[in-house]
């Protein structure tokens, strides 16, 4: 019966072998040899086939994408891979959709479980080409993470080994964060310990000048009889004036002032001399951490740096949890993908059952019960077999007991004839004895040689 459904034409080897509607109507798991005798049938098998064959093109498309995002970019070699996959969904495809038959429960109890592997099938599918779709934001999402990551991570170092302000709130977590020891460490802190102890001095030799300064007018203002508080207002040398000068000199003598100005300007030089080199040793030691910093840095992802899948998949979920209407849009693609992928399962489910179905589950259960029928007919053959064997067995084993009996009984009787001709034997060699030795006796008697065997053969 040819495509048309017209008896009784048979195509030809080529019609045969550019035959598109066979070759998809394979992919959806028809037996040609019930369909051809329902050929209205056939159209519908067909559409079933490139829905099959259209999911499997949408998975070997998805596992392209995926394979170009793991690795970077795409790759001749990644169709073996994604050929595979195409093949392994195809496949997949096909036994979900074939062998539904019977009742519809029976059908929805087929169909339900294999739509569920069909739905997770579809995710798996479905989240490489939602990734491409929105490859520009997620992209772009990923590069502007790095770059925060890495403006986080130099301001870190910086403010670690430089101690410098970057303007973000100090951290305090430093941890893997020494990249360098510095060589002016020593120097830093004899510059600090020696500014601070100049300062202190500093402060205290200000406050005695003042005071110093304040002792100084009183004695003045007393000796030149200038009116003031503390002061007599007499002009000339008095007791007053003599008491006054003899503190001041005490109290310059006993704060050091002349020996603290002497330790300010030591101290005043022994800065100067660290401050330059200093300056030098930090100025280095700041383009090496900065070099360090760098190298550092370059070990962390750049903005040139392929987008591997795992950053795209989180890239996307910040994306849409932060934009609703992206969260929507992304959501309704992958549940059109996963519906896609799920086609061949729902066009066999609202097919129905059709004739070709239950001429399928007729054919089924007849060669069900002629299978049944052969195993039991099989079983009664090798039983009536074992049987026979046994009796034969039994009567084999009757037979050598038989024989076994005879040839006891023959022996039995071997051995007494034996027996017997054995005490034959030797009665006749006794008899033949006993008759050699009675001629003697008579001959020494004088009896007639016959007289005592006559006796008794009489």
């Amino acid at each position: 019966m040819t495509e048309g459904g017209h008896p009784g034409t048979a195509p030809s080897g080529s019609a045969r072998r550019f035959d598109l509607g066979r070759r998809l109507r394979v992919l959806s798991g028809v037996d040609e040899g019930v369909l051809d005798q329902v050929p209205l049938e056939r159209t519908r098998y067909v559409g079933l086939g490139g829905v099959v064959l259209g999911t499997a093109v949408v998975a070997g498309v998805s596992m392209w994408f995926a394979l170009s995002q793991v690795l970077g970019g795409a790759h001749i070699a990644m169709l073996i891979p994604t050929v595979i996959w195409m093949l392994i969904v195809l496949n997949l495809d096909r036994w979900l959709v074939s062998t539904v038959t019977g009742i519809w429960q029976r059908r929805l109890l087929m169909l339900i479980p294999r739509l569920l592997v069909a739905v997770v099938l579809g995710f798996i599918i479905a989240e490489p080409l939602v990734l491409r779709v929105f490859e520009t934001a997620v992209v772009q999402h990923v590069v502007d993470e790095r770059e925060a990551v890495r403006n986080a991570e130099r301001d870190r170092l910086l403010e670690c080994n430089l101690g410098v302000p970057t303007g973000t709130p100090a951290r305090q977590d430093c941890r893997n964060a020494k990249l360098l020891a510095s060589n002016s460490e020593a120097d830093a802190d004899a510059l600090d310990r020696l500014e601070r102890d100049a300062e202190k001095l500093r402060a205290q030799v200000n406050a005695d000048e003042k005071e110093y300064g304040r002792l100084r007018k009183q004695a003045n203002d007393e000796c030149a009889g200038n009116k003031g508080e503390g002061v007599s207002g007499k002009r000339g040398i008095g007791p007053l004036c003599r008491r006054l000068d003899a503190e001041l000199r005490e109290f310059r003598a006993s704060h050091n002032l002349d020996a603290n100005h002497r330790q300010l300007q030591e101290w005043g030089r022994q800065i100067s001399g660290l401050r330059g080199p200093l300056a030098d040793k930090q100025t280095d030691f700041g383009r090496q951490i900065e070099r360090s910093v760098e190298d550092r840095l370059a070990a962390l992802p750049g903005r040139d740096d392929p987008v591997g899948l795992l950053e795209r998949m989180r890239a996307l979920h910040e994306i849409t949890a932060e934009n609703v209407y992206l969260f929507g849009a992304s959501w309704l693609f992958r549940l059109f993908l996963i519906l896609i992928d799920c086609l061949p399962i729902l066009v066999k489910l609202m097919g129905g059952t059709t004739t070709y179905d239950r001429m399928v589950d007729h054919a089924n259960r007849t060669q069900e019960k002629i299978h049944e029928k052969r195993l039991q007919l099989s079983t009664e053959a090798q039983i009536g077999e074992l049987e026979l064997h046994a009796y034969r067995d039994a009567e084999e084993r009757r037979k050598q007991r038989q024989l076994i009996d005879i040839a006891s009984k023959a022996a039995d009787a071997e051995a007494r004839a034996a027996v017997e001709e054995m005490i034959r034997q030797r009665a006749e060699e006794m008899h033949r004895q006993n008759t050699r030795a009675v001629p003697r006796e008579e001959r020494r008697n004088g009896a007639h040689p016959h007289a005592d065997l006559a006796g008794p053969l009489n």
